[in-house]
C-alpha cells in the first residue's frame, strides 16, 4: 500500500474529495483556477501528487487564512513537499508534515507487539536492561538468514507483496523510469537519464561518508553539480544523509554526513547482490546491514515518544561511532553495527571511547550483531541480535 492507497482509505471524519494530479485533465484544471480548485465544500480535500502544480500552494494558503478548521487539506506527494516551488514560502507553520517511509520490520512481521510498534529506541533510555531480558536464543544460521532475506527484500509495499523472482523486474522499472520521475517533479535538470548511474554509484557507497568530490570524480562531473544531484535524491526519498554529530568531545571531527540508501532492497538490487550471494565473503554485508538498522531507526524516530536525533560519529584520531543518538533531555546513545555472530570486546572499542568522554550523558551502548543471544558487555554496554529492532 503506497501513499495514494492510504490516502484513499483513511477514515475521514466527514466528506472527503480526492483529486489526483496524475490525471492531465484534474492538472489543468487546477493550473488554470488554482483557487476556484481548492474552494471545495467537502470536509476534507485530497490533492495527489501536489507538487505537480505549485501554484495550488498559495491558493490553499489563502484558503487556510480564511478558514483555520484543521484538516481541510490532506496533500500528498512524491518527493519532499518543503522542496517544491512555493511550498516553502507559502505554508510553513500551517501544516503538519508526515513522511511515508517503507514498512517498518516491525509492520512486517504480523506479531502482536506495542502500539505503536518498535520502541528500541525509546527502550533504550527507559529500561534497557529489559531490553536483555526480552532478548531470546535463537540459532544463529537461521537469525543471518532472516536478516538477510529482509535486508535483499526492503520494505517497498509493491516489493514486499511479490515473490522473490518478481522483485527484480519491478526494481528495474523504478530505477528507469520513477526515478527520474521523481526527480524531474522537484527539479529541472538537463541530464536526469545519469541519476540512475549516480543512484548505483550511492549504492555502492551505502553506510559510508559521504565525499562528493570522489563521487564527482567517478561520476564525470562537476563536484558541484552532483552535490546539487545528491539533494535532489534525498528530496525524492532515495537517499539519506546523516549528519555528523559533535558535542566537542573533539578538535578533529569529521564533518561529512553518512550517505545512506533508504531501503536496502533497492540497494541490493542496484549493487547486484540476492539472498544468496549477500551471505558470502566479499559481499558488502556490512554495509547493507548497517543501513538496514540505519533505516529502521528512522522509521522508529517517526513514532518514538522521546523523538532523539540520529548522527553518525567519527574523528580523525579513528575515534567512531556507527550511529549516535542524541535525546531532547541530553542523554546519547551509540549504537554499533557488526555483521559478526561472534561480538567481542573490541567491537565496543568506539563505544567506550564515547562513554568515557560524555560521562553522565552517556545513556547506553548498544552493538547490534547477526549472534543470536543478547551479552551484556560492562556497565550500560551490551551487544543484542539486530531482530531487537523489530520483536517485542
Amino acid at each position: 500500500m503506497g501513499k495514494s492507497t492510504l490516502a484513499t482509505n483513511l477514515p475521514y471524519p466527514g466528506t472527503v474529495e480526492i483529486a489526483t494530479l496524475d490525471d492531465p485533465a484534474v492538472r489543468d484544471a487546477a493550473a488554470l483556477d488554482p483557487r476556484a480548485f481548492v474552494q471545495r465544500t467537502v470536509g476534507t480535500l485530497v490533492i495527489d501528487e501536489v507538487q505537480l502544480e505549485p501554484s495550488l500552494f498559495r491558493a490553499i494558503k489563502a484558503e487556510i487564512d480564511r478558514d483555520r478548521r484543521p484538516g481541510r487539506f490532506l496533500l500528498t506527494g512524491s518527493s519532499r513537499l518543503l522542496s517544491a516551488p512555493d511550498m516553502a514560502d507559502s505554508l510553513v507553520g500551517r501544516v503538519e508534515t508526515i513522511e511515508l517511509w517503507p514498512f517498518a520490520q516491525s509492520e512486517l512481521t504480523g506479531s502482536p507487539s506495542p502500539s505503536p510498534p518498535g520502541t528500541l529506541i525509546d527502550s533504550l533510555v527507559d529500561d534497557p536492561t529489559g531490553l536483555l531480558r526480552a532478548s531470546r536464543v535463537r540459532d544463529a544460521r537461521s537469525l543471518r538468514a532472516d536478516v538477510i532475506e529482509r535486508i535483499c527484500t526492503g520494505g517497498f509495499p509493491e516489493v514486499v507483496r511479490r515473490t522473490p523472482r518478481r522483485r527484480a523486474p519491478w526494481f528495474n522499472s523504478y530505477v528507469t523510469t520513477g526515478v527520474e520521475r521523481a526527480i524531474l517533479q522537484v527539479s529541472d535538470i538537463q541530464r536526469a537519464t545519469e541519476i540512475p548511474r549516480l543512484l548505483r554509484l550511492c549504492a555502492a557507497r551505502t553506510a559510508q561518508e559521504l565525499n562528493v568530490s570522489n563521487l564527482a570524480n567517478e561520476f564525470g562531473l562537476p563536484s558541484r553539480t552532483v552535490g546539487t544531484y545528491i539533494a535532489h535524491l534525498a528530496s525524492a526519498f532515495l537517499v539519506h544523509l546523516v549528519p555528523a554529530w559533535s558535542s566537542n568531545l573533539s578538535s578533529k571531527v569529521i564533518r561529512r554526513p553518512k550517505l545512506m540508501m533508504v531501503d536496502t532492497g533497492l540497494a541490493a538490487h542496484l549493487v547486484g547482490v540476492g539472498p544468496t550471494s549477500l551471505d558470502t565473503t566479499h559481499a558488502p554485508f556490512g554495509a547493507l546491514l548497517e543501513t538496514f538498522v540505519a533505516t529502521e531507526l528512522m522509521k522508529q524516530l517517526t513514532w518514538s515518544t522521546h523523538r532523539p536525533r540520529l548522527f553518525h560519529f567519527r574523528d580523525r584520531n579513528g575515534a567512531e561511532v556507527d550511529l549516535v543518538l542524541e535525546y531532547p533531555d541530553g542523554r546519547v546513545v551509540g549504537i554499533e553495527v557488526k555483521a559478526t555472530s561472534t561480538p567481542r570486546a573490541d567491537d565496543f572499542r568506539g563505544l567506550r571511547w564515547l562513554a568515557d568522554k560524555l560521562g553522565s550523558r552517556f545513556g547506553y551502548g548498544l552493538l547490534l550483531t547477526s549472534a543470536p543471544e543478547a551479552t551484556p558487555f560492562g556497565a550500560r554496554l551490551a551487544a543484542l541480535p539486530v531482530d531487537a529492532l523489530w520483536r517485542e
